[in-house]
């Protein structure tokens, strides 16, 4: 983890978050698809930002621990770094990008939120978590995507799948014939 301080606000730093509508919409495509019985996937991807291309001239101190260390020497870095500004923005284009490459359009209202035209997918990424609503087996199909490029850890829920899972400090709950979601009560007590 890098520690960077801010020198001021630059927006170009910045990644952007989806709004909680953008959620309710997969919810809500989830929900009025009753023939087609969709899915909701929750995948979390580990390391996100090791993924990243460092797209400025960024040097930290390296760590003691590190084989080749020696006193007063840093080190430049390659890939985006957790704890340095642009660490966010770097993975969002990153993971855009792979989304885009996957046949995704990028919604021009909601930056964060990605449409499959071909595969009836809507998927929203929030940080390095990914909700994507679809059919079973174009939700295989964009895990195996996934997986092919970044470890994950995925989970489902529908029907034949999980009843609950946790989205966005929210839980997700799908009851066999219908959808909701609420506030998580631990996250409250926190």
């Amino acid at each position: 983890v890098g520690k960077e301080f801010a020198t001021g606000e630059d927006a170009s730093l910045y990644a952007g978050t989806p709004p909680l509508e953008a959620l309710k919409l997969l919810i809500g495509e989830a929900s009025s698809r009753k023939g087609d019985k969709l899915h909701i996937m929750l995948s979390d991807v580990k390391r996100a930002y090791f993924h990243a291309a460092a797209q400025r001239e960024l040097y930290v101190e390296m760590p003691r621990e590190d084989p080749d260390w020696a006193p007063d020497t840093v080190g430049r870095l390659n890939l985006a770094l957790y704890g340095t500004r642009d660490a966010a923005v770097n993975w969002q284009e990153t993971l855009s990008g792979h989304l885009v490459g996957l046949g995704f359009i990028r919604s021009v209202a909601f930056p964060c939120l990605f449409a499959h035209p071909t595969r009836d997918m809507l998927t929203l990424v929030h940080g390095d978590d990914y909700v994507t609503s679809g059919k079973s087996a174009d939700l295989d199909w964009l895990q195996a995507e996934l997986e092919k490029s970044y470890e994950i850890r995925s989970m489902r829920v529908g029907p034949r799948a999980e009843k609950q899972g946790n989205v966005l400090n929210r839980i997700l709950q799908f009851n066999g014939t219908e959808w909701s979601f609420e506030a998580d009560p631990r996250h409250a007590e926190l």
